[in-house]
């Protein structure tokens, strides 16, 4: 089961998914071992995707205590990840920090490039939220290196993203929409609900900030209607790195504006979304 777990991550059937693993943990817990760790792992991960973070803490710590006690370095770096990412879902920036770091070491002392180009990334979103622009290109260009050396698509569209969110933080707008063009291909093509979300947001923070309020508020919308198909919610991290851009872009607008054009952005198909993040801008930033 814990083969089509990725499946469900990465395409948006995080509850249907949920619903199988919560049966399939309750079977794994009489054999402890190595498919209890896997089986946590990712009932953690489509927990904390669906934003029930606390839940999800416990089933990765059970899982890194089990890969401990059978000495897998490899696994272990993928739970102190996996944590991480969690805590920085729950504002805890230092304690996440610590835990990507942990993975960091490991991946570096066993030589996993995977493992290391992940936490890398991770690290690089945590270090914008923190407001730290150039520490988080420099990790960043290290793990899309990786990525690129290893011809992983998906891998370099996720870090591009995370380049786009950092130039964007440093005030280069046009740069992160540059950034962003340059792998909608993969994005889309990728089937990743998430991380298509993910990029319309990011896109309603470059065109808020490039003053064109009315495409902001259409991407935001847009991307608010994949969360409610797939059930998966923006984490509070990301709401309030995404509400740091549009709140000036909504003010700018009359209520009724900004509304109209939201439910405008959740009706569009994901084609007609995609073509206007595409769309160049010609409003110099404010």
């Amino acid at each position: 089961m814990q083969n089509v777990a990725p499946f469900w991550y990465q395409h948006g059937h995080a509850v249907e998914g949920r619903r199988w693993l919560e049966r399939a943990i309750q079977v794994a817990s009489g054999h402890p071992g190595a498919p209890l760790a896997r089986v946590a792992h990712w009932l953690g991960v489509l927990l904390q995707q669906q934003g029930d973070e606390a839940a999800a803490i416990p089933l990765f710590e059970r899982s890194l205590d089990i890969w401990r006690e059978l000495g897998d370095e490899n696994q272990q770096a993928v739970q102190l990840n996996s944590i991480g990412i969690t805590r920085r879902s729950l504002g805890e920036l230092d304690a996440a920090r610590s835990y990507f770091e942990d993975s960091i070491a490991i991946a570096r002392r066993i030589g996993s490039d995977i493992r290391l180009s992940t936490a890398l990334g991770n690290l690089g979103i945590l270090e914008i939220d923190a407001g730290n622009a150039d520490r988080a290109i420099e990790v960043l260009q290290e793990a899309l290196v990786l990525d690129q050396k290893a011809g992983d698509t998906w891998g370099v569209a996720i870090i591009h993203n995370s380049l786009a969110a950092a130039s964007l933080l440093a005030g280069r707008s046009e740069e992160a929409h540059r950034l962003l063009v340059s792998v909608l291909a993969d994005i889309t093509g990728s089937g990743d609900l998430e991380l298509m979300a993910a990029t319309l947001e990011l896109a309603a923070g470059i065109a808020a900030h490039l003053g064109d309020t009315k495409r902001a508020a259409r991407l935001a919308g847009a991307a608010e209607a994949i969360r409610d198909k797939t059930g998966i919610p923006i984490t509070e991290s990301d709401a309030a790195w995404l509400e740091r851009y549009l709140a000036p872009a909504r003010a700018a607008m009359e209520p009724d504006g900004w509304g109209m054009e939201l439910a405008a952005g959740r009706a569009l198909s994901q084609q007609e979304a995609v073509t206007l993040i595409a769309r160049p801008f010609t409003t110099a930033p404010r």
